[in-house]
């Protein structure tokens, strides 16, 4: 049995990051770790090298795009979905620019999540 591909879930509501978990571990795959901050999740990214990150663009101390950018400099190979709230499409424009590999809308729906996932690991 091979390791489920592992998942940083990065966003500055708890309960979201609840709800997202609990869905990233219902498509099969493993959460490798959580960040409320964009510097957490440059952190955690470093630390646990996870095969996706889904990082949220707004996050307080740095932002999702500014943590994009460092987490891609660290690891140009690093798969990163870009979690948003309705109307932030140039900002997914430009992080999809910057290298992110997709997106996401929130609230998450869980079918889109197992897409999206499943493209990013193949």
């Amino acid at each position: 049995m091979s390791a489920r591909p592992t998942v940083l879930l990065c966003d500055d509501s708890r309960a979201l990051r609840m709800l997202t978990a609990q869905q990233i571990d219902a498509c099969g795959y493993q959460l490798a770790g959580e960040a409320e901050n964009g510097i957490r999740a440059v952190e955690q990214y470093q630390a646990l090298k996870p095969n996706v990150v889904l990082l949220d663009l707004v996050m307080p101390k740095v932002d999702g795009k500014a943590a994009l950018k460092r987490i891609l400099e660290l690891d140009p190979e690093a798969r990163v979905v870009v979690l948003s709230s309705l109307g932030a499409q140039n900002d997914i424009e430009h992080c999809l620019r910057m290298g992110a590999k997709s997106y996401l809308q929130k609230p998450i729906d869980r079918d889109t999540l197992a897409r999206v996932l499943a493209e990013v690991v193949a």
